[in-house]
């Protein structure tokens, strides 16, 4: 991958420090509805990066919990009301990259599994919002990751050829997304369970700010 064009960013975990925020809200749920008492390690080896649909079979699957999309839904969306997303924080050098990249005249990509208005509430309140040419949320696919339609997508918004791009993960749900649509995907963690997952990138690295040094020897 030479002559860098377009970077697709993932946002939780990538962008924003949301999975303990998640944890925080599905923690409490699990608890008082089935008697389970996750962990955080729990939450990252079995959830982080996953969709709602995922996320309940996995429930089902590792937990022996017989519930529904539809109840977990109703319940995590309210207590998600009940709190404040704005106190999510963005990852590390996260505004920095995105910087950078706009600098070097890099078209940016946010290609996300969370609804459009989560993403509008948290980057909007960071300001981050006006550094990306293309959202894609959960809104616009059938199909979210880790099937590759969200970057499939993403590629022909830009209107740039795919071995000119670059996406940055932090899950294997993405990366496999992102390979599955034959794009090279860098991937970004420092939780040990995460990184053994995620040694089918083609990259990996600790945080952003060694992510960005990869990138600009990239960029013509």
């Amino acid at each position: 991958m030479n002559n860098l064009q377009a970077v697709f960013f993932d946002l939780d975990g990538t962008l924003i420090d949301s999975e303990y925020y998640y944890f925080k809200n599905w923690g409490p749920i699990i608890a008082e509805e089935f008697g389970v008492q996750l962990t955080f390690d729990d939450w990252i080896q079995h959830f982080a990066g996953h969709t709602l649909v995922s996320n309940v079979e996995t429930i089902r699957q590792v937990y022996g919990i017989e519930t529904t999309v539809d109840f977990m839904w109703a319940r995590t969306r309210a207590a998600y009301e009940s709190s404040d997303m704005t106190t999510i924080d963005l990852m590390p050098y996260a505004q920095e990259i995105l910087q950078q990249l706009k600098e070097k005249g890099v078209q940016i990509a946010l290609v996300t599994s969370s609804y459009r208005t989560t993403v509008d509430k948290v980057l909007g309140h960071h300001g981050l919002l006006p550094y990306f040419s293309t959202i894609i949320t959960r809104d616009n696919v059938q199909q979210p990751k880790p099937n590759p339609e969200p970057y499939l997508l993403a590629v022909q918004a830009m209107g740039v050829d795919a071995d000119k791009c670059a996406v940055i993960e932090d899950t294997i749900t993405g990366t496999t997304a992102a390979k599955a649509a034959d794009l090279y995907c860098i991937a970004v963690s420092q939780q040990p369970i995460e990184r053994e997952k995620l040694k089918i990138a083609d990259q990996l690295f600790e945080n952003l700010a060694e992510v960005w040094n990869f990138l600009d020897k990239k960029i013509s």
